[in-house]
């Protein structure tokens, strides 16, 4: 009978170390794997963020109509006011149409949005009501981070861009329901760089609308438009 014969030291020693070699290996692709796949994540977030974002902005501009507001201090403002102020960046305001109400709220389908740059966060504010008072505060949402700047020009019915609007009308009736044909947004993102979308504004704007109505009571605080 021969002797039963085992692994000797040096032989244990290598085996240990192909082991270790291949856990390590194994290891390391994992982590590779969990990084490509949070990477991806964060990167299918961001881009859904922004498509969610260009969506909302569109939606308003889509949805625009031909109505004045009264300001808090009794002025009007109209329609849609666009401006590039240099040092206090760019805002536009608008009123728009399809003001969801699932909950049966008595109340207007109109709303007056304006939307703005706070930081580097593309913010949306809207009010309760369209006429406002002094003490009316808008309801604010964060659309869109990692924003570094953005700029719009408005192509009047002549088919000239305006960097502003209304831009230089006098302050009459028909300056306060002017509406531009278009409007393009160049939009500067920390990650994806210039981008640059042009929306087209609906054709016929229901200008009928009085500047002032009883449709825009005080009303009972929604649940904050979905974007």
């Amino acid at each position: 009978m021969r002797g039963s014969q085992g692994f000797t030291l040096l032989e244990l020693l290598i085996a240990i170390a192909i082991f270790g070699l291949l856990g390590l290996g194994t290891y390391q692709m994992l982590g590779s794997v969990v990084r490509t796949d949070s990477t991806t994540r964060e990167q299918e977030l961001r881009l859904r963020e922004l498509v969610r974002g260009m969506a909302a902005f569109e939606r308003d501009l889509q949805q625009t109509l031909a109505r004045p507001v009264r300001a808090p201090y009794g002025n009007m403002d109209a329609a849609l006011v666009g401006e590039n102020v240099t040092g206090e960046g760019v805002m536009v305001a608008l009123t728009r149409t399809g003001w969801r109400n699932p909950t049966g709220v008595v109340r207007s389908r109109l709303q007056r949005v304006r939307w703005q740059l706070s930081g580097t966060t593309w913010q949306r504010h809207y009010w309760q009501v369209l006429d406002q008072a002094q003490d009316s505060q808008p309801q604010v949402q964060q659309v869109l981070d990692e924003v570094l700047s953005w700029r719009l020009r408005y192509l009047d019915q002549d088919g000239n861009w305006q960097n502003s609007w209304p831009n230089g009308m006098v302050a009459n009736e028909e300056s306060m329901t002017e509406l531009p044909r278009a409007v393009e947004l160049t939009l500067e993102h920390q990650h994806y760089g210039s981008l640059r979308r042009l929306f087209r504004l609906p054709d016929t704007a229901i200008p009928g609308a009085p500047v002032s109505s009883d449709d825009d009571d005080d009303e009972v605080p929604m649940q904050e438009l979905s974007l």
